[in-house]
């Protein structure tokens, strides 16, 4: 059984997505703990404090990782393109929306990575805020998508 889980893990951690995925619950899972750990504090400290940094760590390890997810989204896009001409034209239009949504998500996260590391001059705060947009837009998009689908 011990045997299977490790096997298991191993194999997760052999590709890209798979990784992503435990470093995502890694991060979030420390974020939480620690959030909860940690209370009202301005500034926590102890195992608060550090499950804190681990997860703004596990952060900055996603997001440099995502640099190189932008040739596979375009990828993606241009390999669904308006999509199958047999699909719920609402389905269709929506899963489109979504790929520009995702589609301007990673320039505008790379310009503000670039901006906090310096290598581009200027207030990174302004391309964080549009990357969230971009993201938040495309997970709305994806959950009327899916509603379309389950309600059609």
């Amino acid at each position: 059984m011990a045997a299977d889980a490790l096997r298991g893990l191993v194999a997760a951690l052999e590709s890209y997505r798979g990784r992503d995925r435990v470093v995502r619950a890694l991060c979030y899972g420390c974020q939480l703990a620690g959030g909860a750990l940690a209370g009202p504090q301005e500034s926590p400290t102890g195992l608060p404090g550090g499950l804190l940094a681990a997860s703004a760590q596990l952060s900055a390890c996603r997001t440099a990782l995502r640099l190189l997810d932008d040739f596979a989204m375009l990828s993606y896009s241009c390999g669904y393109g308006l999509g199958p001409k047999d699909e719920d034209g609402l389905v269709r239009g929506l899963s489109v929306l979504c790929n520009l949504a995702n589609q301007l998500y990673y320039p505008c996260e790379h310009v503000a990575w670039a901006a906090d590391v310096g290598i581009i001059r200027g207030e990174s705060r302004k391309w964080w805020v549009l990357s969230t947009v971009f993201w938040a837009l495309s997970l709305l998009v994806g959950i009327l998508r899916e509603l379309q689908t389950v309600l059609r």
